[in-house]
């Protein structure tokens, strides 16, 4: 990840620019070079713009509409369990992080804009949808709502503010070339070599071109994964006092940015297997949206299931700490897991408007949030990803959920997605927040000088990583 230097900011706004210039310069070139009834520069210019021209209207602007297709939500909630989640939420609810859902300084919030973000959040629609018999159920919404701005809201709407809705809104992409999905196959077969060097083995999906760009290297060398829709890398597990680990990736290029961090656990412990799943919607590559929460847990248990793990821990990144959140909530899996170690967690005080803004809403200033901007939030499928299959109330972590469980969490002080100041007090109830915080099982650590992700980047941040799973894998008396 990037930081906040002046030189930074110019080389990634450059690096963009670059980017998305191509598919117009390449087809200002073929109009050219048509006219001219010769191909202009240098003749090997020509096939390589007609790539890019064609990549650019043939399939990038035909998925974007296809994108905007409505989201399925889930099954709308009764009224006893919209109540209890939106008290559960009420203990940290404040001014500040009620009106970033209505835009960053935003102001002179009204009744009826109140109720479109509550209709978004607890019913999963839009004001057209709303019927007569949630009119008492809203009415005291509004009213808590009040009270955590501190005053009664006007009847009526205040037009200038756009509430987000995350799953309502439209999908917003944009194009990369296809010189860039080059870059991501060679990233990924970089990542796939080391990961065969140390001793894992990749299965895939029973399907054909399930994803661009292509894996040839998997093609040749994988066998067939237990699930039809979840490709992944496993490391046979040999140890018969210690427990598996499962790896759930973040967003951005796949397993390639953890390739060090695998080898030092595998340095540490070699007898500890680790079966590293692959989410490919959120690893910049054009595939089939990502799985449900049911239909994700169902996943993961059939491929535990066919390579006989039975209990196990979990480590997970970002974005991977969302589906770590869906395996607690599952009946089936919960009871399996022995440890959790959640780095840059997504789901804790979902409810709250910071990451939403900070990842799909917030106008880049800063070098690393240009960098998340474009290179992330803006690719295509995980922006299809999150405007469409993120669900906010099954992606919500509560501290009430880790009880009885050995879980630790690391935090990025300067983290620009999530407000890790708060999550830190949320989880410990100790402000400014600690180093390391250890209580009834959890554990907090926090590194103030770090952004997302950058705790995997240096061997001296891995370390502290490299001994909490070291504790997780251990069993004990309860396993």
């Amino acid at each position: 990840m990037l930081g906040t230097s002046l030189p930074e900011l110019v080389f990634i706004r450059i690096s963009i620019y670059a980017l998305r210039l191509i598919a117009p310069l390449s087809i200002v070139y073929l109009v050219a070079s048509l006219h001219a009834r010769k191909a202009l520069i240098y003749p090997w210019l020509f096939p390589i713009a007609v790539v890019e021209a064609a990549f650019y209207l043939f399939v990038f602007l035909p998925r974007r509409i296809q994108l905007q297709k409505a989201a399925v939500h889930p099954p709308l909630l009764s009224r006893e369990e919209r109540r209890e989640l939106f008290d559960k939420c009420v203990g940290s609810m404040s001014a500040e992080s009620t009106l970033l859902w209505f835009g960053k300084g935003a102001s002179a919030v009204r009744r009826e804009n109140a109720v479109d973000w509550l209709l978004w959040a607890l019913f999963s629609c839009s004001a057209d949808s709303s019927l007569e018999e949630w009119q008492e159920e809203l009415d005291y919404y509004v009213g808590e709502v009040s009270k955590f701005l501190g005053h009664p809201l006007d009847n009526g709407k205040n037009h200038k503010l756009k509430v987000m809705r995350l799953t309502l809104d439209p999908v917003i992409a944009i194009h990369r070339p296809f010189i860039w999905y080059m870059i991501i196959c060679l990233i990924d077969t970089v990542a796939s070599i080391l990961l065969f060097y140390h001793g894992f083995q990749h299965y895939n999906t029973h399907k054909w071109f399930h994803a661009f760009p292509p894996r040839p290297l998997l093609s040749l060398l994988s066998r067939r994964s237990a699930d039809p829709d979840i490709p992944y890398w496993c490391r046979p597990h040999k140890s018969t006092t210690k427990h598996p680990l499962v790896f759930i990736h973040g967003i951005g290029v796949g397993l390639y940015l953890y390739v060090p961090f695998f080898r030092e656990l595998i340095a540490q412990d070699p007898d500890v297997g680790i079966l590293a799943l692959e989410i490919l919607p959120v690893s910049m590559h054009i595939t089939y949206p990502p799985l449900q929460r049911d239909a994700m847990c169902a996943a993961v248990a059939r491929i535990l299931d066919a390579h006989g793990i039975t209990r196990f821990a979990v480590a997970s990144h970002s974005y991977g700490t969302v589906v770590t959140a869906h395996l607690l909530h599952s009946a089936i899996l919960a009871p399996r897991i022995a440890g959790i170690l959640l780095v840059d967690p997504i789901p804790f005080l979902l409810h709250r408007a910071d990451v939403a803004y900070n990842f799909v809403y917030r106008i880049p200033v800063h070098a690393n949030q240009w960098q998340l901007w474009y290179f992330a939030s803006r690719d295509a499928d995980v922006s299809r990803a999150l405007s469409r299959h993120f669900f906010w109330q099954q992606n919500i972590l509560f501290k009430e959920d880790l009880k009885g469980r050995r879980v630790a969490v690391v935090l990025a002080g300067e983290d620009q997605i999530v407000d890790t100041h708060a999550v830190d007090e949320y989880l410990t109830g100790v402000t400014p927040p600690p180093r390391k915080w250890k209580e009834d099982g959890l554990e907090v650590l926090f590194f103030p000088k770090l952004d997302h992700a950058m705790v995997f980047d240096t061997k001296e941040r891995r370390k502290a990583l490299l001994e909490i799973v070291r504790e997780l894998v251990q069993t004990d008396q309860s396993d």
